[in-house]
């Protein structure tokens, strides 16, 4: 098993933690304006698991929990196994998920695999196709399903997008009608020169 990247401490990736970060290459959006685009494809995975679970260790007493982001953490295949690792060492995990792999997301939540999700909603679900973060309308029907499965409220989570120029403020209003009543952040966009 292998992972693209870490970082040791972050005050950012979890609210009200200091979280250690794992990202895993690998993504199923093409996403125009993506910040880890250097780790998109799968064999951007190149430091065993065995060495992150070393540093991690190393951070015990310090850190609150792991954040396993990406790319996109569901398309990995190892994901499960990453975590039940990391669980071993008696840590709260986080997920990063763009919501694709609804039944993946459902299965570590149910499994308790899981203590907390972030989920990107990208722009309304009718302009993924056209935005370019997806080819496909199929994986918004996905996107769909696991933002409603989040609603049910079986683990804590939120919903994150990032105002990229093209989306305009009457997307983002179509957007917060989505996540009505539940936990929202814009993040801050700055442009790549």
């Amino acid at each position: 098993m292998k992972v693209a990247g870490i970082q040791r401490n972050s005050f950012v990736d979890w609210p009200g933690k200091i979280s250690f970060v794992v990202f895993l290459g690998g993504c199923n959006f093409t996403c125009p304006h993506c910040h880890n685009n250097h780790i998109l494809c799968s064999t951007s995975n190149t430091i065993s698991i065995k060495d992150v679970l070393e540093e991690i260790k190393q951070q015990i007493g310090f850190i609150d929990g792991v954040v396993i982001s990406g790319g996109e953490p569901t398309v990995h295949p190892n994901l499960h196994d990453i975590i039940l690792q990391i669980r071993k060492l008696e840590l709260p995990v986080k997920l990063d998920t763009n919501g694709s792999n609804f039944e993946m997301l459902q299965s570590l939540v149910d499994g308790k695999l899981v203590d907390f999700v972030a989920m990107d909603i990208k722009a309304p679900l009718d302009r993924y196709v056209e935005l370019g973060f997806v080819k496909s309308k199929d994986i918004t029907k996905q996107v769909e399903k696991s933002i409603e499965f989040l609603k049910s409220n079986k683990v804590p989570f939120m919903f994150r997008t990032t105002p990229i120029p093209e989306l305009m403020t009457e997307d983002l209003d179509a957007i917060q009608k989505i996540v009505q009543g539940h936990a929202w952040r814009k993040n801050d966009f700055t442009p790549q020169i």
